[in-house]
Parts: structure tokens; sequence; C-alpha cells
């Protein structure tokens, strides 16, 4: 493994090349493991002089087709895409190798913890003692700041947009966030992918207003839903085992969110539905899962760059706040937009606010503010009444 390792730092640093394999633990937890390959992609060459930003890839992200809206462009900074373990074909063999598929195994080698582990390996490789910058979005934010809780002191800074936080949302007690509209008949499916695409604001002041911005958002939904992507139009497919760990370990950390009462949440049921054989495993058996330590994100000094949506369906946006808390040089930019940042996006202005805080530029904040601030999407602040927060005890 060594010896490979070696060979490929040594062409990667004469030949430049757009991708490198780089190996890692089949299993990080087992002794003398075995070794597989993952992909990291050079989106703009690799310098040496320069500080580097990972990114990484999300199966849960691809299902929704706009990954690419959220790599930031940048000139001083090496710009480097983790392809992860989700494609690797030694992998599926693995769990498939007794004809029926070892779902727990599945877990053992998908789970974030892993990712984590692959990160710091290729970090390491690339990097040698110099610390890094994690860029994420949704689902792949998550397990960022997984990472950062394993190996805070590795990290210089880090900007997260609307990571998927609902362990935070679940032990905070934060009220529902997502919308489900009786008089429309859609699938689970579909109302979870229009809480995701969704955009308005959530508490306005009438029930009447509420209604009507409501439903006016979903008629767009249904308008542009076959052109957006999501679980709506993704078939089951149990074998997809890198997507089924991801939705495992979401609809695990929503989980005490279901039921009570006359309400279950659509959003939790709808994950744990196509998670169902991880989810019986687990039922039997009761593994051990790997959720981020909350105590270790309080240990990062680095800096760490929140932005958060105040429409957003999929999180509750004070669950924002909250996360801001754990870090000690935290900043909290809230967005009036939906969890996809659909506006932000048509109106070209968030890749300017990305590329501002990813390089840490205080000119770029200064002009992506000015931006922000001119097509009015600053969130300044809340209004009486919004946001409804538990009392502590």
């Amino acid at each position: 493994m060594l010896v490979q390792t070696l060979l490929s730092i040594y062409l990667f640093w004469w030949q430049s090349p757009d991708s490198l394999e780089i190996l890692v633990p089949f299993n990080h937890h087992l002794k003398r493991s075995k070794s597989i390959a993952i992909e990291v992609e050079f989106l703009n060459g690799f310098r040496n002089e320069r500080p580097t930003a990972f990114l990484i890839e999300d199966t849960f992200d691809q299902v929704f087709e706009n990954e690419n809206q959220f790599i930031p462009s940048s000139e001083s900074l090496n710009i480097v895409l983790i392809k992860g373990r989700k494609d690797n074909e030694e992998l599926k063999k693995a769990v498939n190798q007794h004809g029926v598929p070892d779902i727990k195994l599945a877990y053992q080698l998908y789970n974030q913890d892993q990712i984590a582990r692959d990160i710091e390996i290729i970090r390491k490789e690339l990097l040698g003692e110099k610390k890094v910058v994690l860029f994420g979005y949704s689902s792949s934010a998550t397990i960022l700041q997984y990472y950062i809780s394993l190996f805070p002191e590795q990290v210089e800074r880090a900007v997260f947009l609307n990571p998927l936080i609902f362990d935070i949302q679940k032990n905070l007690s934060f009220p529902r966030s997502d919308l489900s509209i009786s008089e429309f008949k859609l699938s689970e499916e579909q109302i979870f992918d229009f809480n995701y695409f969704s955009n308005f604001q959530s508490h306005p002041i009438s029930k009447e207003q509420f209604e009507k911005e409501s439903k006016n958002s979903l008629i767009q939904f249904l308008t542009f839903k076959d052109c957006l992507g999501g679980f709506g139009k993704l078939p089951i497919n149990e074998n997809d085992f890198a997507l089924t760990v991801r939705l495992f370990e979401h609809s695990l950390a929503i989980s005490d969110l279901q039921s009570k009462g006359v309400y279950e949440n659509e959003i939790f049921r709808m994950l744990k539905e196509r998670s169902k054989p991880l989810w019986e495993s687990y039922s039997e058996s009761n593994f051990l899962v790997h959720g981020t330590n909350y105590d270790k994100i309080l240990e990062f000094e680095g800096k760490v760059t929140l932005i958060g949506c105040a429409y957003d369906q999929l999180i509750y946006p004070k669950s924002y706040d909250a996360l801001a808390e754990f870090y000690s040089n935290s900043t909290l930019l809230l967005i009036k937009d939906g969890h996809a940042f659909q506006k932000t996006i048509s109106a070209g202005v968030l890749n300017l606010l990305i590329e501002a805080f990813v390089e840490d530029d205080i000119k770029k904040k200064l002009n992506a503010y000015s931006e922000m601030t001119e097509q009015n999407f600053l969130f300044k602040k809340y209004k009486e009444g919004d946001f409804k927060i538990p009392p502590p005890f």
C-alpha cells in the first residue's frame, strides 16, 4: 500500500493530473485491512503553494441533481473534489459476496465515520501537515461536520450551507418545519421533494397569507418537478448501499420526531421506508452507529461560516442558530431562501457569497453582502412569534 501510494503521489507532483486515486483502508476499524482506491478530482489544478479546499460527493445530494451548483470557483485555493466510496466495486462485491446483501456490513463500510477517515488520509497524502478548508452543502456538510468532530486540529476553516442537522432539531425539540397540503394528494417522496425545493415565508402574518403562499409554492413545484430531480422519480434500489446508509443515518437522526399523537412525520417515514433493510437489521441487532459528537466540535478553534435559509422547510431554521453556538469562531448568515437555494442561484448571487467565505476574502465578502442586500436576500432578524423556541427544561 505504501509503495503504491508513494508512486501515485510522485506521478501527481510531476504530471499534475486532473484526478488521482488514493488508497484507503477497506474498513478503518479492521487491523491490517486491505485497501481500496478513492478518486479525487482537482477542479482547478493543484499548486502546492496554495491553500486547499475539500468538497465531497454525497449520494444523498446527488439525488437532487444540483450539486454542481454548489462548487466554488477560486484562483487562490486548490479546489479538490473527493468522489468517495459510494461507487467502489470492491465494497459492493463484499456486501453481496454471499448472494444476499449483508446490510449490516453495508452500514459498516459506507457510514459517515468511514468517509471522514478517508478524508483524513487524503488530506495527509496531499497536504502533509497543512490544514484543509472544508466546504459542504446539505448532506455533505453534515459529513464534513462529523470530520471536524474527529479531526478538529486539521481544519483551518469551514463553510457549510444548510447542513442536514436533524439531530439538533430533534434534541432541542424544535417544532416541525415540513409542509403538507391536504388538498393536494402527494406521495411521501413528493412531499419530501416539495419541502426541499419550496421557498416562501413559512410564518407569514396571517393564516390566509400562509395558505396562499404555500399553495403558490406547491403549484410552482408541481410545474417544474419533472426537471428538478428528487426522490419522487427515483426508483427504490436496495442494492444502492451507499444511498441506503445515508438515508438510514438521516432518518435515525430525525427518528424521535416521528408519530406523536395525531401527527406522523412524513419526512421520517419516507427516509425510513427507503432505508427499510437497514432499519430492520438495526431493530434486530441494535448495532453501533456513528453520530456527531458536538462536545468535540466545541474544541474546534478554526473559523466556521454557516449559511442557512430562513425559509428552509427541511430543517427548522432556528437549528442553525443552535449549531452556531457549538463553534467558538462562527459566523451565521441567514438567507431569504429555501433549502435548495433556488432563488439565490437563479439571481446569480450565491456563488459570490460562497467564493468570498471559502477564500476568506474581506473585499469579496463586502461585495457579496452588498449584492445580497441590494437584491433583498439577507434575513436580518426574526420577528416576534416567528419561531417558537421550547423551554430548556
